[in-house]
């Protein structure tokens, strides 16, 4: 049987390793990237092994163990950390030393300046956040990523057999790398939603929890507040892509069909309404901007809109809104007023 050797030039085998840490720490990585990452790994052992000494080299030339402390001794805050991939660490350890050449040196050199960031190490927590009108994209250590929303808290835990996110309120559109040996949840208003492999939305506020599935499988179960099941529950809900379950606290879970691009258009800065009254399109609005916008009269909270807004420019989207209906606003400090034209 002929054995087939794989041929690859060192200065670009080190060349691309490094451009593959940048690329997966830098925040945006997506499940593409790493499915891409995880192809090139697998080209030679030569490349696993290459990846290996950059994640030696990051161990031994940063403070991984603690985040980042200020000069008085305080820990930074997580909001900027990036999740280093610290299940590799072991084969990094056990893996073979390798010289590079100096040029190498030089590009390890100019990673660590480009990621220079307080780190948490897989089993440990992290708590991130986004303040009104803020959205936000963070990797985990996983390759599973968390898009939030306006005005979002979630924590994370992972640890050896759990990875799990708790969702004070907002919302966030999770993209998980699945791992059957550390099912993936997210506890949320009572809810335990559980990853099979997915693309999911979910929205917490105002004691209403909506769960929508672009992707794959979600199993969604009651639980206590401290994590234990409820003695007497409901059947667990499975949703498969196009599935949307809605549950408030103290009713059942609803389960219905959900329009994909009109709930996630929020990731591309926009809202999509078709036949909404406009109550309840100021109301999606005000989610995204400081200053709130308000009804002057109560007759117009009952006028349809369908169209699309804008949410990372306040007066552009009331100019389209006040165009489509001929109504004019009117700003004070705290709030903007939404009025007929004849109104003063």
């Amino acid at each position: 049987m002929k054995t087939h050797v794989h041929t690859y030039d060192p200065g670009k085998l080190e060349e691309e390793a490094v451009q593959w840490h940048v690329r997966l720490q830098g925040g945006a990585a997506t499940s593409d990237d790493w499915m891409a990452f995880t192809r090139w790994l697998e080209t030679d052992p030569a490349y696993n092994a290459a990846y290996d000494a950059v994640v030696r080299i990051w161990d031994v030339a940063g403070e991984l163990a603690e985040p980042a402390c200020l000069s008085d001794g305080k820990k930074t805050s997580t909001k900027n950390i990036i999740a280093f991939p610290f299940h590799r660490l072991p084969s990094a350890v056990r893996a073979r030393p390798i010289v590079f050449g100096g040029g190498f040196g030089t590009a390890i050199a100019a990673t660590l300046l480009v990621l220079a960031a307080p780190v948490f190490l897989s089993s440990q927590s992290a708590s991130y956040s986004t303040g009104i009108g803020e959205q936000r994209t963070i990797t985990l250590a996983d390759g599973t990523t968390v898009m939030l929303n306006t005005n979002t808290d979630i924590s994370i835990h992972y640890g050896k057999n759990i990875r799990q996110v708790n969702m004070k309120k907002g919302e966030a559109f999770f993209t998980v790398h699945h791992d059957q040996s550390r099912p993936f949840t997210v506890a949320v208003n009572d809810l335990k939603v559980t990853d099979v492999g997915t693309r999911f939305d979910i929205r917490n506020d105002l004691g209403r929890t909506q769960v929508s599935v672009t992707e794959g499988i979600v199993d969604i179960g009651l639980v206590m507040a401290n994590g234990e099941p409820r003695s007497v529950m409901p059947k667990p809900v499975r949703l498969t892509a196009g599935d949307q379950a809605v549950y408030r606290i103290g009713h059942d879970l609803e389960t219905h069909t959900f329009d994909v691009e009109q709930l996630t258009a929020w990731k591309q800065g926009q809202l999509v309404f078709e036949n909404d009254n406009l109550a309840t399109v100021t109301a999606e609005l005000n989610r995204y901007f400081d200053r709130p916008v308000i009804l002057a009269d109560a007759d117009l909270g009952n006028l349809r809109f369908s169209g699309v807004l804008q949410i990372h420019d306040q007066k552009r989207a009331l100019r389209d809104l006040t165009a489509f209906f001929s109504l004019k606003t009117k700003e004070t400090s705290s709030s903007v007023l939404l009025l007929h034209n004849n109104e003063s």
